[in-house]
């Protein structure tokens, strides 16, 4: 059974995701690439349209380009804690920032499109 607490984390963080349009009076804007980088995703992911390659030395452990994806953003923020499957598997890896981190994180990736 989900917590209220849990349960108001994940609906902030997909209001940030789907409606952060820039900052607040006195607050920096969060940088959805810095975090990515900084969370270490380029490990395993590339992000073509920002020039970001993934770095795994291993194929099978490498995940996909983040580029034109489709879930909702509620889908991704539980997939990335690791409370929700895409096609049948768990993220590798929690995400481990805030939830406004995670909140840019998932905005800057669904931004992510080719043309």
């Amino acid at each position: 059974m989900r917590t209220l607490g849990f349960t108001i984390s994940v609906i902030v963080a997909v209001l940030l995701a789907v409606l952060y349009s820039g900052p607040a009076a006195g607050q920096a804007k969060l940088d959805g690439k810095a975090i990515f980088l900084a969370q270490k995703c380029s490990m395993c992911h590339s992000v073509s349209t920002a020039g970001i390659e993934a770095t795994v030395k291993s194929e099978k452990m490498k995940g996909p380009d983040l580029v034109n994806v489709k879930e909702d953003a509620k889908l991704i923020v539980d997939y990335l804690r690791k409370k929700a499957d895409i096609k049948g598997k768990k993220h590798g890896k929690v995400f481990t920032g805030t939830d406004e981190e995670l909140g840019a994180l998932v905005a800057w990736i669904q931004q992510q499109e080719k043309k």
